[in-house]
């Protein structure tokens, strides 16, 4: 059951996720998201603090037409004169995937980081995608052919090649390039991923509530995701909500019936159904 508060942002969250995919306004959505997770912070507040940031920067960009300037200038910006950062301290800490917090502390995930930078170039006028390499998100200003921004380390400038040389230092080589992984995610790809960094970062807690209150967002975001639904009847079973359980896991079958996993899944809502009739 949904507080007061807490159902005003699910139902501002639902109105914009029902955006088509290029309406998507990312920066609002990633506000919603994450004062839901901390409402320490009202979502208009979020956005004016981007606002902010935009009014700091566009004077110091006019005057200057090539893209390498004003791309050196933002990032300046932001990274030596406002201090955001990536968190090495406490990378797996759910503030760093709020966009308020993320704002307020200067530290971040690259995705939240990213988030930021793409937020203001938007602002000031200088278009900037995100990427989502396997590991370690990055962004990329679409003026500047063939570089990639890496937030997290201070904003340095990558090449292809040291995009490859990145992949393969997170991974341990265990993930092989492909230059699609350097293709721009679309604003609904990139809000997935922060809902599911927030939700692995829950789990690893043991905060199954907030894992939920994740993968709910995750469902509204995005409906066809089928293994979300197997994944939250999974965790619903774990919350000993066994009616949900069932309801989410029996959906999952009838909707992904070769799947690998249909047994060990009919198993399980075997169970949720067994536990709902003992409760009858």
């Amino acid at each position: 059951m949904l507080d007061a508060a807490t159902e005003r942002l699910r139902a501002r969250f639902m109105a914009l996720a029902a955006a088509p995919d290029e309406a998507l306004d990312l920066g609002e959505l990633a506000a919603v998201i994450g004062v839901e997770e901390d409402p320490t912070e009202e979502v208009d507040e979020v956005l004016e603090r981007l606002e902010r940031l935009a009014e700091g920067v566009a004077p110091r960009l006019r005057g200057f037409a090539s893209a390498r300037e004003r791309v050196d200038l933002l990032l300046a910006y932001l990274v030596r004169e406002q201090g955001l950062h990536g968190d090495e301290a406490e990378y797996d800490d759910p503030r760093n995937s709020c966009l308020h917090q993320v704002l307020r502390r200067r530290v971040g995930l690259p995705i939240m980081l990213s988030v930021v930078l793409m937020e203001v170039g938007l602002r000031v006028g200088l278009p900037v995608v995100g990427v989502g390499l396997p590991a370690h998100f990055l962004a990329h200003a679409t003026e500047l052919p063939e570089v990639y921004i890496d937030m997290f380390h201070g904003g340095r400038l990558l090449s292809e090649h040291e995009c490859r040389t990145l992949l393969r230092q997170k991974t341990q080589g265990a993930v092989e390039f492909e230059r699609s992984m350097l293709s721009p995610l679309s604003s609904r790809q990139i809000l997935l991923r922060i809902l599911q960094n927030l939700k692995r970062s829950h789990l690893r807690r043991g905060a199954l509530d907030r894992a939920l209150a994740a993968s709910d967002r995750i469902l509204l975001l995005a409906p066809g995701q089928v293994d979300e639904l197997r994944d939250r009847g999974l965790l619903q079973l774990r919350r000993r909500a066994f009616r949900a359980a069932s309801e989410d896991l029996n959906n999952y079958l009838s909707l992904a019936p070769m799947a690998d996993d249909r047994h060990l899944i009919a198993a399980r809502a075997s169970e949720a159904r067994t536990r709902v009739r003992q409760l009858n």
